[in-house]
Formats: C-alpha cells, sequence, structure tokens
C-alpha cells in the first residue's frame, strides 16, 4: 500500500472521534437538525458536537421530559452542513434564531463536547436565551482548529466506496467510540447505527465540512469570550480513562469565572456523560445551583 493510503486508513479511524455525527446523512429527512420535546415550564437546549447529533441526546431528553422539563436538542452542524461560514460564532447564530422562532429564553443550555462552542458563543451573542451554561467533558475552545482537520481527509471517501471500505470504517468508528467511553452498555446496535450510518451515507458532505471547519478562524479571543459570560458555568467531566475530553487548558481558560465556574466530575464516565450516565447527569442538571459543589480547576478528583 501507498503511504498515503494507510495514512487515509488511519484517518478514517481517527473520524469516530469527530465525524459520526447524524448531521451528515445525505436524507436529511431522516435526520432532523432539531428536536422539540416536552411541555414543563422549564426549558433546556441540547446542542450535539460532532459526534451523536440529535439522536445522541434522545436518552437525556427522555430524563428530562420525565421531569417536567421542555427538551430543545439542536444539532448545530447540521443546521450548517452547506453553509461558507462554520464558525463557532456562525453556529450560535443558527441556533439563536431557531430559539427565537420558538420563542426559548432563560433555558438551561447544554452542549456536549463541540457543541459547548457553540453554547459559549450563544451566551455572549444572546444573552436573554441562557440562564446558566452546562459543558460535557469539555472546556472552553478556542476554535474548531484540529490535527484531523486537513487534506489527507479528501481520501477517506475513497476507502468507503472500496470493497470492503465501509464496513472496516464503520468498525473503525464504533472502536473510537468505545475508546472515548468510560461505560458501554449504551453501544448497542441501535446506537451504532444512529451514529455511524448517516456519516457514512453522506461521508463526502462530512469530509467537506470537516476541511471548511478546519479553516475557519474565529473573531473572538478566549478571554474576551469569558469576560462576556455572566451565567453561572457547570462543567462535567467524566472520571473514567477515556481518549477524548478537554485539555488542560480548556479548563484554566475559564478560571476568570471565579464563583460562576463549577467543575463537577462523574465516576466511571468517559466522554459521552449523556449517554453513559443519562439518569445521574439529569439529577445533576436539575439540581438548584445552591446544591451543586464548587471545585477548583486542576483540583482533586
Amino acid at each position: 500500500m501507498s503511504s498515503a493510503y494507510i495514512h487515509a486508513l488511519v484517518t478514517a479511524g481517527l473520524l469516530a472521534t469527530t465525524l459520526s455525527s447524524p448531521a451528515y446523512a445525505q436524507r436529511a429527512h431522516d435526520v432532523p437538525a432539531i428536536r422539540v420535546a416536552g411541555t414543563g415550564p422549564e426549558t433546556f437546549v441540547l446542542l450535539s458536537g460532532l459526534v451523536g447529533g440529535v439522536a445522541g441526546f434522545r436518552r437525556l431528553e427522555a430524563q428530562l421530559v420525565e421531569q417536567n422539563r421542555r427538551v430543545v436538542t439542536i444539532d448545530p452542524y447540521l443546521l450548517s452542513a452547506d453553509s461558507a461560514d462554520v464558525s463557532f460564532v456562525a453556529l450560535a447564530r443558527r441556533v439563536d434564531r431557531v430559539l427565537d422562532s420558538l420563542g426559548v429564553t432563560a433555558a438551561r443550555v447544554v452542549g456536549h463536547a463541540h457543541g459547548a462552542g457553540v453554547a459559549l458563543r450563544l451566551s455572549t451573542q444572546a444573552p436573554q436565551r441562557v440562564a446558566a451554561l452546562y459543558f460535557l467533558d469539555v472546556g472552553a475552545l478556542p476554535n474548531h482548529h484540529s490535527p484531523i482537520f486537513s487534506s489527507s481527509l479528501r481520501l477517506v471517501p475513497l476507502i468507503a466506496h472500496m470493497p470492503g471500505g465501509r464496513g472496516f470504517i464503520r468498525r473503525r468508528l464504533v472502536r473510537g467510540l468505545e475508546e472515548s467511553a468510560g461505560r458501554r452498555e449504551w453501544l448497542d446496535h441501535e446506537t451504532q447505527c444512529a451514529y455511524t450510518e448517516p456519516m457514512l451515507d453522506g461521508i463526502g458532505r462530512a469530509i467537506a465540512l470537516a476541511i471548511r471547519l478546519g479553516r475557519t478562524e474565529e473573531p473572538d479571543s478566549l478571554g474576551t469570550l469569558i469576560s462576556r459570560i455572566s451565567v453561572p458555568v457547570t462543567v462535567v467531566l467524566g472520571d473514567a480513562p477515556h481518549s477524548a475530553g478537554p485539555e488542560q487548558a480548556e479548563l484554566v481558560a475559564m478560571e476568570p469565572l471565579g464563583t460562576l465556574l463549577r467543575i463537577e466530575h462523574m465516576a466511571g464516565v468517559g466522554h459521552f456523560p449523556h449517554e453513559e450516565a443519562p439518569q445521574e447527569l439529569t439529577r445533576l442538571l436539575i439540581a438548584p445551583r445552591s446544591q451543586v459543589i464548587a471545585r477548583q480547576v486542576g483540583g482533586a478528583r
């Protein structure tokens, strides 16, 4: 095999942590970008990252609806799949328009992974929409830049069309999900399909978006954004060893929030608290702020 082909195979495996979202299905009517459930007096907005899409929040959504909460789940990457501007700021503007159409204000906004980058910008662009922020296994993200967003991604669609290529990529995607999780019971056959099949169906579209994400620049620095936040922020970290999760710099960047910042740890959980422990996470999300124990960034876990 050529070195370029081998590199493409490795890249395909790395896609599991970034590009397995249902956002990239060509059959857009099969995979919604927005879902609204429940009729409770308090609204939760759930923002997916690059992995899982709307389907990835179905367990948490069910728990919150059971607790008499209204839930608006949004995949900002599906909303932006064909857009030229895919900065966090642009994604947040699109989310704001959705929430405006639904009359959502003063919501508790939950962002998983890159979805937290969108949530952070939403809270500064449209503060009336956000009463509190919750970041799932991520800190403050400065941009979408990552070594995976490279020109070599263009080769991945070729693999999918080779004999056995689709199955190879599917297995690597699932392996990446397993390595990013602490608990794996949630990764049943239905969930594996929800995370992998839409991306495989629209892999060319996924790669095109990934390349645009890697090239985009954000207009504001993290310091500027953090200085504009006036709502409480809770970071929920999975304590189990896993391949994803925030870098220390992402957490340190949030220290200027002072008493507005809380760091919570979930034992035995990896990169997907909303999938691995939805009941436990729901209790944390709906708890009054006075019941949340503050912890110092970088302190004992």
